[in-house]
């Protein structure tokens, strides 16, 4: 284990910039060295706040990378995280990309393949992986708990679907988002399912994608709530509620549902089933015959979460570039995860199934 410090830089200043921010001050062996945003005064006002000289608040994160830092967190708008990605990695920079990973398969996948080449990490910032009932319900699964799985719901669970919830233009513009819910909050609760189910192989999805209320005036008003800034309805170019039927290698299928906004207070929650049992998260429950009788169990006394919600997120990714070791959070099944979610749109704009078309090297 290194003693030395580790030199970050944040590139893209935008909302979710200051809770890793918040993270990285927690760690003592962390040295913020720059920051870059499209924006020259907003570089300037995170400079100023997260205590980083002016003369390394960059408009081009070219410039920051040319600092030479250990590592960097990517919180750009969607469309920007393949490139900058592939940047700092080809430019020997260790890299925390915020989720979604990439708007395609093939964006995520050359991601992936520029760690593999240079040797460093890449992690995708799914803060929910560590939600405590998820950290449990996996253990149960990876014991034999379930038995053989054979369906499973992704929906709900710690970022559910949202009866008001639309983000600021820079995720429903398709030049800056590429795409809406499903590549927003559709990743989590996908990621939640699959990441229980030991990412299997996708075979074929029907899906379907939606704007049933983003381009509509009267949403917009008293008691809407506003996520990373408002929305406006007349500029609103993506989905805001996707869902879709999905199928697996070995009998196993899964529907998906996800929504920034609907006439609706939930969707569900996060389904399991298997030949021996079952569960569902909030709350955990799990579900088995034990002596002849249906037993429901109720994990308690699960552990608090440790420290802000960005937290072990940041300082997992961190121990990995320090000791060079794997992170904990697996990149190659994300990128499964997104091409699955590309033929969720391929099915959605043809209306019919789509194929999954996974790399060899990702099976």
């Amino acid at each position: 284990m290194s003693s030395k410090t580790l030199k970050v830089g944040i590139i893209g200043a935008g909302a979710v910039a200051p809770a890793h921010v918040e993270a990285y001050k927690q760690i003592p062996w962390v040295e913020l060295v720059g920051v870059a945003d499209i924006k020259a005064d907003r570089a300037k006002d995170a400079a100023k706040k997260w205590g980083i000289p002016e003369e390394r608040a960059f408009t081009d994160y070219h410039d920051l990378l040319e600092l030479k830092p250990d590592a960097v967190s990517v919180c750009t708008w969607h469309k920007a995280h393949a490139p900058v990605t592939i940047d700092a990695l080809n430019a020997g920079v260790n890299v925390l990309v915020e989720k979604p990973m990439a708007p395609t398969g093939d964006e995520a996948y050359a991601m992936y393949k520029a760690a593999e080449k240079n040797g460093k990490v890449l992690m995708v910032g799914f803060q929910s992986r560590y939600n405590p009932e998820l950290q449990a319900a996996k253990k149960f699964v990876d014991s034999g708990f379930l038995g053989k799985a054979y369906y499973a719901e992704a929906a709900g669970g710690e970022v559910g679907a949202r009866r008001r919830g639309i983000p600021g233009e820079s995720f429903t513009k398709l030049e800056t988002a590429g795409g809406g819910v499903t590549l927003d909050i559709g990743v989590y609760v996908l990621d939640t399912a699959l990441y229980l189910l030991g990412h299997p192989n996708p075979v074929s999805v029907s899906g379907f994608t939606y704007a049933g209320i983003g381009k509509n005036e009267t949403a917009v008003g008293v008691g809407a709530p506003t996520w990373a800034g408002q929305w406006y309805p007349k500029n609103f170019e993506v989905e805001d509620f996707s869902a879709a039927f999905i199928r697996f290698e070995d009998d196993l299928v899964m529907t998906y549902k996800q929504a920034w906004a609907m006439h609706a207070e939930s969707l569900g929650n996060p389904i399991l089933l298997g030949t021996k049992g079952g569960l569902t998260l909030s709350p955990l429950t799990l579900y088995t015959d034990m002596n002849g009788y249906m037993v429901n169990i109720s994990p308690q006394h699960l552990p608090e979460r440790r420290g802000p919600w960005f937290y072990q997120k940041v300082y997992d990714f961190l121990v990995a570039v320090r000791d060079g070791t794997k992170p904990p959070i697996d990149t190659k099944g994300i990128v499964k995860m997104h091409y699955l979610i590309d033929a969720i749109y391929e099915s959605a704009k043809t209306g019919s199934e789509a194929k999954v078309k996974l790399p060899a090297d990702i099976k």
